[in-house]
């Protein structure tokens, strides 16, 4: 059984070779599928989830009354409102499911910190210089101005960096010691890095 998970910073054609990944390793890429599976655990609409994180996300830090946790078991636990480790948790124990099914790709969601004690899982994440990403966000976009692109590649990495924080204690995504291979694309071509990967991922 063979899991990869894949970070990526936008702009690094993140997701055009974790799709190129799992094809070779014959692996479905997994992302917003981890919500999904979510709200299947907790039997309610992929919605509630959705505005569950988006709220989570707020400076609240929790969801408002009115959406109850579903999460437990125990219907007496269903009154108190979802907060950030109950969120979390339900997130790894999806991850955790998802994995144990067999081959897959997953993209984010701190999936490599969520898998990290996995036995047989590769981490690997892809970076590329500033100028590099803020000219493929350009001309992919369409946009006439490359400060707007640089803009929006900062806001990217600004709103990555927080997710990490408030969900995952602090941690500090682009760490190495959370992965295997930390590729440059704007150094390696897309087509290497794959192979880089799918090598790696079958050691």
């Amino acid at each position: 059984m063979t899991v990869v998970t894949i970070s990526r910073e936008l702009g690094s054609r993140g997701t055009r070779i974790a799709e190129a990944v799992g094809a070779e390793l014959g692996a479905p890429c997994i992302d917003k599928e981890v919500l999904g599976e979510m709200a299947k655990q907790a039997g309610v609409n992929v919605e509630v989830i959705v505005e569950a994180e988006e709220k989570l996300m707020s400076r609240a830090g929790v969801v408002s009354q009115e959406m109850r946790s579903l999460f437990s078991a125990d219907p007496s636990n269903r009154t108190r409102p979802m907060d950030q480790k109950t969120y979390v948790q339900q997130m790894g124990n999806a991850i955790h499911a998802l994995a144990r099914q067999g081959n897959a790709v997953f993209i984010g969601r701190g999936s490599q910190v969520i898998l990290e004690d996995h036995p047989t899982a590769l981490h690997a994440h892809l970076y590329a210089a500033p100028a590099v990403r803020a000219g493929r966000i350009q001309r992919r976009r369409g946009i006439a101005d490359i400060d707007t692109a640089r803009r929006i590649i900062h806001l990217a990495d600004e709103q990555r960096r927080n997710w990490y924080q408030r969900f995952f204690a602090s941690a500090d995504w682009k760490n190495c010691r959370h992965y295997h291979l930390m590729l440059d694309t704007g150094r390696i071509p897309e087509e290497a890095a794959v192979e880089l990967i799918v090598r790696a991922a079958r050691c």
